[in-house]
């Protein structure tokens, strides 16, 4: 009986022990996932050819610790939601991951390019993007196959402010970006894109 009860008593304790092994696994990947790297997907076509559908990313969430985006920079935001510190990345986390359980995304997630820092007047004339009035080169942007140039169409002067960026998508004439919606916050902005791993064909760092 003894003996009955001692057995008992052990397969329990292990069941318990593997309950918070996972539930350790658990916080330590939601952790990594939020604090630190995490995996995304291409979920639209506005950064073709540089990414498409699909393709899967690894995005750091280290990039802006210490400093904010780059021109150039292909940055992961939440439009119109502050991501809000340590408890609030965690909450996205665990909300991602309850929609991907369901088949779903998070559909306010975009993935666009850095084009305006704070203190740039970003301008489109006729095509042609000018930064402070300078006009920009732009060798990762789309060439439209029918056309031949660039679809950046036209914009008035946009001052960016502290604490915003302007962005755009590589494809310009299938991406809503800053030319639409305006300049987005820094604090909507979850980390920099910088390596894909998926497709293999196309494994390696984004540039």
């Amino acid at each position: 009986m003894l003996e009955k009860k001692q057995k008992k008593k052990s397969i329990g304790r292990e069941i318990l022990e593997w309950i918070v092994l996972i539930l350790a696994a658990f916080l330590i990947t939601s952790i990594i996932q939020s604090e630190l790297y995490a995996i995304t997907e291409v979920n639209m076509t506005s950064m073709m050819d540089t990414l498409v559908q699909g393709d899967k990313l690894i995005m750091s969430k280290l990039a802006y610790v210490s400093k904010e985006p780059q021109r150039g920079d292909i940055i992961i935001f939440l439009r119109d939601e502050p991501i809000g510190g340590f408890f609030g990345r965690m909450g996205i986390y665990i909300s991602d991951v309850a929609m991907k359980l369901k088949g779903d995304f998070r559909r306010n997630r975009l993935i666009k390019r850095v084009i305006g820092v704070p203190g740039d007047k970003v301008e489109i004339r006729n095509n042609v993007l000018y930064i402070n009035d300078a006009p920009v080169t732009e060798d990762y942007a789309r060439i439209d196959p029918d056309l031949g140039i660039v679809l950046n169409g036209s914009m008035d002067p946009v001052v960016v402010r502290k604490g915003q960026l302007f962005v755009m998508g590589d494809n310009r004439g299938q991406s809503m970006d800053s030319r639409n919606f305006g300049v987005i916050e820094l604090d909507w902005v979850e980390g920099k894109a910088i390596f894909r791993i998926l497709p293999f064909d196309k494994f390696g760092r984004i540039e």
